[in-house]
């Protein structure tokens, strides 16, 4: 994460003056921001390590986000920011670990952030897992730590590397990439793109819409009940299962 000014920080973020609790994996302290929302046509919210956790709100007119700062020193702890600032008509919310060029920083923050559901969203995600409820627009990534949306009323383009990527009750198109960490879908009202699938499986439920998969290595393919057409462009040595599907169904052999 790029170092941010301390004026910058007193603009955008809150720091807690709260004297540091002691915990089990080091010492902890509260740190909280907020933005105006007003206008905004984009969030960005970036963690890594640390838990984050996404809500949208319908009548929220401000981005709210409250962070729990891990650090195994208290020394490390003072370093550890929470960035909440507005650029232009974009929102960045984002841990900042200010330590110096030569320090490493053995820290890290678990996020929780408001969001209003008008503004698409944009999340990256490390190793430390998401959870996505209730928002409008989005496109997330995840690395090992895994990425569940639970309600969303927009488009959601998801990509998943060992993680697994979780979606269920999206209002609009889905398009999800994995790696060796599966994906499963539930409840799509749109259509379901999937340009590849690495080892990882799929399983599918309920697609209003067709389902379009554009390539399947190890891993499986599992469609229970699809409004649309199946189609899978190209298999290795994965399978494909389905059953419940109303409209034309193209699967090829083993390549």
């Amino acid at each position: 994460m790029r170092p941010v000014s301390l004026f910058a920080l007193a603009a955008t973020s809150t720091f807690l003056a709260a004297a540091p609790l002691l915990a089990q994996d080091g010492y902890t302290a509260q740190r909280t921001g907020t933005a105006n929302a007003s206008g905004a046509t984009s969030i960005r919210i970036a963690n890594g390590s640390g838990r984050l956790t996404v809500t949208g709100n319908p009548s929220a007119t401000s981005v709210r986000a409250t962070g729990t700062a891990h650090a195994r020193s208290q020394r490390d702890l003072q370093d550890v920011k929470l960035v909440v600032e507005r650029s232009g008509n974009v929102i960045d919310v984002h841990p900042d670990y200010d330590t110096g060029m030569f320090d490493n920083c053995d820290c890290w923050m678990d996020l929780t952030v408001e969001v209003p559901t008008n503004v698409g969203l944009e999340v990256r995600d490390g190793s430390g897992g998401a959870e996505l409820r209730n928002v409008g627009a989005v496109n997330a990534s995840s690395g090992s730590g895994g990425i569940r949306i639970q309600g969303a009323s927009g488009d959601v383009e998801l990509r998943s590397g060992s993680g697994h990527a979780t979606a269920t009750d999206v209002h609009g198109d889905v398009r999800a990439t994995t790696g060796s960490g599966g994906v499963t879908l539930e409840r799509i009202t749109g259509a379901v793109e999937i340009p590849r699938s690495g080892s990882g499986s799929v399983s599918l439920s309920q697609v209003s819409g067709s389902v379009h998969v554009g390539s399947i290595g190890s891993g499986s393919v599992d469609a229970n009940g699809v409004g649309g057409d199946l189609t899978v462009d190209r298999k290795g040595s994965g399978s494909v299962s389905y059953t419940g599907v109303k409209g034309k169904v193209s699967v090829p052999v083993r390549e």
